[in-house]
């Protein structure tokens, strides 16, 4: 059921913890930890990296990149494994494909700065680890379309093999209907010219609240104006709306761009 079979039955094998009458969930859910675990060690190489990397700013700019969504991917395998726990199959999935991302997008950047065996060793196990969220994906896939009984289990396919999910039905299916939200309720303002507001749209960020619970968004309204800032929503901040004024009208402009002397893609964007 996974593109790297023989990595998936070692690592299993390698568990000791298993019960003697395992079943499905049990098997997807070793997986998913063999991944966390791998990506602990992981980790760990891409801090020594950085604590290696003084002086030279484009490996030292990659590796504190390769941090921060490194550890968007250990997040997002939690939710994936308590997604699963709790019968949400597909939510589990979604956020096991988002660390696979994250893994992927770490072991892209450091192709750029590999002039050191470290980067190159490092590389090297990002793959692997690569495969092995991979292949916990792969049985969370099969598990979600052929059941428990894991004799029904495949190869992992795609629509270019004629294969579509149960209820796809070949055709997409558009679960939103367009249209701006209604009865918005606004938290908190950015203005340029009052008191009772904040000033930058940072500011307002800032002021958020961390992991909000729910489905509630935090409205920020900003009022008509030229911002000249760069906003960072850090990762703990959920659900934040910013409701400006109309195109034209409400602007935030910042100057970073990859010209910059250590500047990448990833920093560079405004908001």
């Amino acid at each position: 059921a996974t593109r790297f079979p023989e990595l998936c039955e070692t690592s299993l094998t390698q568990l000791s913890h298993l019960p003697p009458n395992t079943t499905t969930l049990q098997i997807i859910q070793s997986t998913i930890s063999v991944s966390d675990h791998n990506l602990k060690t992981g980790q760990s190489m891409v801090k020594s990296i950085l604590d290696t990397s003084k002086g030279n700013l484009n490996r030292t700019n990659i590796a504190t990149i390769c941090l921060d969504i490194l550890s968007y991917s250990s997040y997002r395998i939690k939710s994936a494994h308590y997604a699963l726990t709790h019968g949400n199959i597909k939510d589990a999935r979604a956020w096991m494909s988002a660390a696979l991302g994250y893994q992927q997008n770490c072991w892209g950047a450091l192709k750029y700065v590999n002039d050191t065996k470290l980067v190159v060793d490092t590389m090297l196990f990002l793959d692997s680890l690569v495969h092995h969220s991979s292949n916990a994906l792969s049985m969370m896939v099969a598990y979600d379309n052929y059941g428990e009984d894991t004799t029904l289990w495949t190869s992992p396919k795609t629509e270019r093999d004629g294969f579509y999910e149960k209820g796809s039905g070949g055709k997409l299916e558009l679960r939103f209907n367009g249209g701006f939200p209604s009865n918005l309720k606004v938290d908190v303002t950015v203005c340029k010219n009052h008191r009772k507001c904040y000033k930058t749209v940072q500011e307002a960020v800032d002021a958020a609240p961390k992991n909000k619970k729910g489905r509630d968004q935090y409205v920020i309204k900003i009022r008509k104006g030229v911002y000249e800032e760069t906003v960072r929503v850090p990762f703990e901040k959920k659900n934040v709306v910013f409701l400006g004024e109309g195109m034209g009208k409400t602007i935030i402009t910042g100057a970073l761009n990859v010209h910059q002397p250590g500047m990448n893609t990833y920093n560079s964007a405004t908001v």
